[in-house]
């Protein structure tokens, strides 16, 4: 049989085409009008944080060594030593038995010569550590070893070192280079550092007796004003420095950017967003500390990466 031609069928085909391609069309254009309202709707209310009063310190590390004066003490006698005040360091007085030696089962007490810290052993720089010989060198002694300390029981001869007295009362010194930077200049002029044993510590000052400067860092002999008996594990030390204090307005580092050589933030004036020029630092912990350009309590774009100027509508 054959199948009669009808040429509705073709053109209801086109139709429904035609009908689908429309819906097509109209779903798009839906999505598009969409997306652009909300685009229009997040232009309009960005997200907003305020500028919080901030404060940050500039802390320098200064590698160095330290310098004090001792006293080696000896065995009398070969035998074995024990320490009946401990091997230190600790605290001693004058005349107390810091170490006693046994020798042919006769015991022999070595007496403290004055007061003073004591420690139980030594480094093998007890009489070449000088300040006029460390002074004239350029660079500050590396390779220092730690004190290597003697024990109970321990084997020593005659005339071997048993341990050392620091002598009491007597100022502990430093010898180290700094890198100039804050106000760091200042206090040099005024012959005092702004020092901490670390950053946890509170601030005091240690005099400047002597300094000098070397390349781009400043040697320098200070009079620092502690003196715990910890130090003398080691000569090496690392002299946390306060170098400045900066005030300013903290707000996060994603509300800075970077254009044209200068920090910027998209600040908002009433209903409008205007992009203002700003002077400062990041301090870390994801925040910016803006030093002249917004105040404390400006509002400002969170995201300064997707803002831009104009109107707003915050509420």
């Amino acid at each position: 049989m054959v199948r009669r031609y009808d040429s509705r069928e073709e053109d209801h085909r086109g139709f429904r085409l035609e009908y689908w391609l429309a819906i097509f069309l109209i779903i798009i254009v839906w999505i598009w009008a969409f997306k652009l309202y909300f685009d229009r709707y997040e232009d309009m209310r960005p997200e907003v944080t305020w500028a919080i009063q901030g404060i940050n310190t500039e802390i320098v590390k200064a590698q160095g060594v330290l310098l004090w004066k001792e006293s080696v003490l000896t065995a009398s006698k070969s035998g074995t030593v024990s320490y009946p005040q401990g091997t230190g360091p600790t605290k001693v007085v004058r005349g107390s038995i810091i170490a006693t030696i046994i020798s042919d089962s006769t015991p022999i007490d070595i007496k403290a010569p004055d007061v003073g810290y004591f420690i139980a052993g030594t480094d093998g720089l007890e009489s070449k550590w000088m300040y006029s010989q460390l002074w004239n060198e350029d660079e500050i002694p590396s390779d220092i070893q730690p004190v290597t300390m003697k024990k109970n029981g321990d084997a020593v001869a005659a005339g071997e070192s048993i341990g050392k007295l620091i002598m009491l009362p007597q100022e502990l010194k430093f010898l180290g280079k700094i890198d100039i930077t804050g106000d760091l200049s200042d206090q040099l002029k005024n012959k005092s550092l702004r020092v901490m044993m670390d950053e946890m510590d509170m601030v005091s000052r240690a005099d400047v007796r002597v300094s000098k400067s070397i390349g781009n860092t400043m040697k320098v002999y200070l009079t620092l004003p502690w003196f715990q008996p910890e130090v003398l594990s080691s000569r090496k030390c690392i002299l946390t420095i306060e170098a400045g204090i900066t005030k300013g307005a903290l707000i996060p580092e994603t509300s800075v950017v970077f254009k044209n050589g200068t920090y910027k933030v998209y600040l908002v004036r009433g209903t409008r967003v205007v992009l203002r020029s700003v002077e400062g630092k990041d301090v870390g912990d994801s925040k910016f500390l803006v030093t002249n350009g917004i105040s404390i309590g400006d509002a400002v774009i969170k995201d300064a990466s997707g803002a831009r100027e104009g109107r707003i509508q915050l509420w």
